[in-house]
């Protein structure tokens, strides 16, 4: 079968860690190792009827290229497109291997952001290396254990995503992974697209693309298989299920942490309101299982 609009379509926000081994081993040997896994889990939607849009993470990709002295935070575009292409072609051929007859397409996307976001006023985003002393000349944050500093850059939401219909043609035929990392952050200013230094959260613009493509679902997979109250504490629990007004609430009160599941609910509700059909937040191995209920948080309408 192949994949087409007859098909339902599935979104899938697939987590950097989901990506990367937990070890931090970040050689191409572990990383296809990691991704033949993880598609494998994924290929199961297509094979129990889905047609497949994969939008990944690649934090961990990106602070490979900036630690390794060979990439610049200047030019985040240029490293988020190169990462694009070396998680596309490892989830395109994995995905492949696991769906004999169908194929994938991998697309280098960008994404429009508004440059007066207030994001870039009060940047938030770690980038690269941990470095022994403040950045000169650029925003920073102590790490969290006080060990060093790491430059800081805008998370702006995203407004548009310039290949979308390319991307909706395509799902006529494929499978596809596109908006890796977020997409390559550019805004349009005197009639001129620029790249900016910023990072755009995936999941917002999973979000984007499956209202945009009517999407059926929206699974978030992550590291963690549920959304929890009091995350990290000894009282932590797990959420089954969230109506909207619900979601708003745990966001107003600093439930969710910024950067982290935040970002997830936060799209989740933008999915259900526009839709009026649930988004899923589960984790890389227990997909099949939050399915059929018996894990993950639900956040409908």
């Amino acid at each position: 079968m192949r994949a087409d609009e007859r098909r339902p379509l599935a979104v899938v926000a697939l987590g950097g860690n989901a990506l990367s081994p937990p070890s931090g081993d970040l050689s191409f040997a572990v990383e296809r190792e990691t991704i033949g896994r993880a598609a494998a889990e994924i290929a199961g939607l297509a094979t129990r009827g889905a047609c497949l849009l994969v939008v990944h993470g690649n934090g961990p990709q990106v602070g490979r290229l900036l630690a390794a002295g060979i990439g610049d935070p200047e030019c985040l575009d240029v490293h988020v497109a190169q990462t694009q292409g070396e998680l596309g072609y490892l989830l395109a051929e994995a995905l492949e291997a696991r769906l004999p007859g169908e194929s994938c397409a991998a697309v280098v996307t960008r994404v429009l952001v508004d440059p007066q976001d207030e994001a870039f006023r009060s940047p938030t985003k770690p980038v690269g290396a941990v470095l022994a002393h403040p950045p000169a000349g650029a925003p920073w944050v102590a790490t969290p254990d006080g060990r060093g500093f790491r430059r800081v850059v805008a998370s702006p939401r995203p407004r548009a995503v310039l290949e979308a219909e390319a991307i909706r043609a395509l799902l006529r035929g494929h499978h596809v992974v596109a908006g890796g990392g977020g997409g390559v952050a550019l805004a349009t200013a005197a009639g001129r697209r620029t790249p900016q230094a910023a990072v755009v959260d995936k999941d917002w613009v999973a979000a984007l693309l499956a209202v945009a493509l009517d999407a059926e679902r929206l699974i978030f997979v992550t590291d963690v298989p549920f959304a929890f109250d009091r995350f990290g504490s000894e009282a932590a629990r797990p959420i089954r299920r969230l109506s909207l007004a619900e979601a708003r609430e745990r966001l107003a009160r600093g439930v969710f942490l910024a950067g982290s599941m935040a970002p997830k609910i936060e799209s989740a509700i933008a999915f259900a309101a526009e839709t009026c059909r649930c988004a899923l937040i589960t984790a890389i191995g227990s997909l099949e299982e939050a399915e059929r209920g018996e894990t993950g948080t639900l956040v409908c309408p």
